[in-house]
């Protein structure tokens, strides 16, 4: 195992107890909200399994099967726990959480933090 974290938000632990996890949400059928204004889609992303015990360092990106290179917003992370985060997608095309669905967008995550 080569993992090495060199800076993180609550200071460094052991390196043994550094842990890199990634996931993504369902394809097709991702629990996209819509958010008050219109155009504006979020969600929450799980990262308990993960098993950290300080706020980890996450790298998001969107991906499916079309507009998302015109999106505002899938790489900027709310919320940030040990837990999970949410993220906003802002979308001319793509305004609801249907249509989020209906052309296949997830959030692809990776995580880096500390388990121990």
């Amino acid at each position: 195992k080569d993992v090495l974290i060199v800076s993180s938000e609550e200071g460094l632990r052991e390196s043994s107890c550094a842990r890199v996890c990634a996931g993504t949400t369902k394809r097709g059928d991702t629990a996209w909200m819509n958010y008050s204004s219109r155009g504006v889609i979020y969600i929450y992303v799980d990262i308990s399994q993960c098993g950290f015990v300080t706020i980890p360092t996450v790298t998001t990106s969107l991906e499916g099967n079309g507009y998302q290179d015109d999106s505002i917003g899938a790489t900027n992370i709310y919320s940030l726990t040990i837990n999970q985060f949410y993220v906003q997608v802002r979308d001319q095309n793509v305004q609801t959480a249907s249509s989020a669905n209906y052309y296949k967008w997830t959030i692809d995550w990776v995580a880096a933090g500390f388990t121990c």
